[in-house]
């Protein structure tokens, strides 16, 4: 039920580091770090084109919509 102590894993306590390339990780990290700082800004500047299109969607709408009320009373002027 509980794990042998005397296993393989426990026989080389913290061996499997040694097989773990640090150097390779940290340009793994910084690599992924540069990214991030990249597509943060881009993110934020597409944020507010986004939003706006979908006010332009509701615009566009609105406008499609046929006047429901008609001003029979206007004058109409011929020049």
């Amino acid at each position: 039920m509980f794990p042998n102590i005397n296993g393989p894993m426990m026989k080389g306590g913290l061996s499997f580091l040694k097989n773990i390339d640090f150097a390779g990780l940290l340009d793994g990290a910084s690599k992924t770090l540069g990214v991030v700082n990249q597509a943060i800004p881009v993110y934020n500047q597409v944020k507010p084109i986004i939003s706006n299109l979908k006010v332009l969607k509701n615009i566009q709408e609105s406008m499609k919509e046929e006047p429901t009320t008609e001003n029979h009373n206007s004058s109409i002027f011929y020049i």
